[in-house]
């Protein structure tokens, strides 16, 4: 196992070792006793190899090497405590071959670089875990022993023995190993050990643990046949780690880019309702504020008979209804927008007449110039057209001191361009890279007239449902264009059909 008794993966439980239980205070306490005795009480060990500490030091290195070639994989500890899964495997290999004094010397350095290279786990739980190991190590060996006696070389004749020996000394330490650890999750507080018990209880645990232990019996032989092997074990053993490893990190990253974006969109989700409750504030609550005003002067008018009073006090009310009918059209689309699609349903439409309508609904004096061909049609949604002309020539109006010319002109042979003229000051540059956005207000602009921020990204969301897109250019020498374009139609496809715009 290796990450440490009651490991959570990631949650560190309880981080002081005097706030566990008083049972598991004692049972951590004898474990490590009996980790420090018991070596030196083992059967014999292996009858005479090479130096013992070479091969001490090559499981070290291997370790280091495993640790250190995950953690590349992995992006760094902080992400997974998978680099760890190993340190059991090389605790097996000391075990069946080294005396088993030697576990207390393998499994402290290999246990002591895991942690120095960033473990998230606290320190008793740790020294436990290391403490685990050991017991299973002489359990495995005093497995191996019993089995092939002082044999030197596992693989000696047809290696049926030595493989027998390396199996039940496997099975003996994931079995000491298990036990350890489930007495783990007996005495220690249950909310402290619930990683430990879902893995405990999931048979891939023991799949896994079990490959490992045979990783480990395949390097005992090995080394035990030829050691100079040994070295082809390294990358074949680095490419089964990668591959091994590789798709649960494939994964994860997908599961972690899935969670990124729901929680972008979470909090997309809250700003848009911070904006619009703001927005609503100020865009619907001033206007009702001035109806209620005014519907009581002019009541008060009429009781009075001064009637004339009383229609400048409903011309206002009605201006500011149509104020508040404006914002609710805008949140409506908005909302459509948001759900994912506008739906568009484009029908051959003359474009003369309701360009010409579009201009007429401003005050006299402030209409712009219409030029137009009688016959242009454009194929469009005719109120989503209504809709975007009307905002354009109201945006004009608001900031640039009235459009000056509505035109529209076909733009090659499949595309009409319906553009907003004026002579205003212009788009500050500066601010032209969020002028489509939502609720996005240019603050010099939005001193001087009232807005939601809302016109020009619906007028481009409505547009692109229409299969068309709305663009801005400067006006030479001053003031702005706004370009709405979309496809030309030549009066025979009169069908409605439906198109629909995922908005940006």
């Amino acid at each position: 196992m290796g990450e440490g008794v009651g490991s959570d993966g990631g949650t560190a439980g309880r981080t002081r070792f005097r706030s566990a239980p008083l049972r598991m205070q004692a049972y951590v306490a004898l474990t490590l006793v009996a980790a420090c005795v018991l070596p030196f009480f083992a059967p014999g060990g292996p009858g005479e190899r090479r130096a013992a500490w070479l091969t001490a030091s090559v499981l070290v290195a291997i370790s280091v090497l495993n640790v250190e070639i995950a953690r590349r994989l992995y992006g760094g500890l902080a992400h997974s405590q998978q680099p760890h899964k190993a340190l059991s495997a090389w605790a097996f290999s000391c075990a069946v071959l080294l005396p088993a004094p030697w576990l207390l010397v393998v499994v402290p350095f290999t246990y002591a670089h895991a942690r120095w290279r960033g473990l998230r786990v606290p320190l008793w739980k740790w020294v436990g875990s290391a403490g685990f190991l050991v017991i299973a190590g002489v359990a495995a060996g005093s497995v191996a022993h019993l089995v092939v006696g002082d044999q030197t070389n596992w693989m000696i004749g047809d290696g049926g023995v030595g493989l027998l020996g390396l199996t039940l000394a496997a099975l003996a330490f994931l079995a000491v190993e298990s036990v350890l650890f489930a007495g783990c999750v007996l005495l220690n507080d249950p909310t402290d050990e619930e990683w430990l018990r879902r893995t405990l209880t999931d048979p891939s645990f023991y799949r896994t643990e079990l490959a490992v232990l045979f990783v480990a019996c395949l390097f005992a032989g090995v080394w035990t046949g030829g050691p100079w092997f040994v070295l082809l074990l390294v990358p074949i053993y680095a490419l089964a780690q990668r591959a091994a490893l590789l798709q649960p990190l494939r994964e994860r990253a997908a599961a972690a880019a899935r969670l990124a974006e729901q929680n972008e969109q979470l909090e997309q989700a809250n700003r848009f309702k911070v904006d619009l409750v703001g927005m609503l504030g100020h865009e619907v609550g001033n206007p009702l504020t001035s109806i209620v005003g005014y519907s009581q002067v002019g009541r008060e008018a009429l009781s009075d008979g001064d009637v004339s009073l009383a229609l400048r006090c409903f011309e206002v009310v009605e201006r500011n209804a149509r104020q508040i009918e404006r914002v609710c059209a805008d949140i409506l689309a908005l909302a459509q927008s948001d759900r994912g699609a506008l739906t568009a349903r484009p029908q051959s439409s003359l474009l003369r007449p309701q360009l010409v309508a579009a201009a007429s609904g401003l005050p006299p004096g402030r209409q712009p110039e219409v030029e137009c061909a009688d016959d242009l049609r454009a194929l469009v949604q005719p109120d989503h057209l209504d809709q975007v002309v009307s905002n354009l020539l109201s945006n004009a109006d608001k900031y640039g001191g009235g459009a000056v010319r509505l035109v529209a002109e076909p733009v090659g042979q499949d595309r009409v361009a319906v553009s907003v003229v004026d002579e205003g000051a212009g788009v500050p540059p500066e601010f032209r890279d969020q002028l489509f956005q939502r609720f996005s207000r240019d603050p010099g602009a939005a001193q001087r007239a009232a807005g939601t921020g809302l016109g020009l990204y619906i007028t481009r969301a409505l547009a692109r449902a229409n299969a068309g897109d709305v663009t801005h250019r400067d006006h030479d020498p001053t003031g702005s264009v706004f370009t709405l374009t979309v496809p030309r139609s030549d009066g025979v496809d009169l069908v409605p059909h439906v198109r629909v715009s995922r908005p940006e």
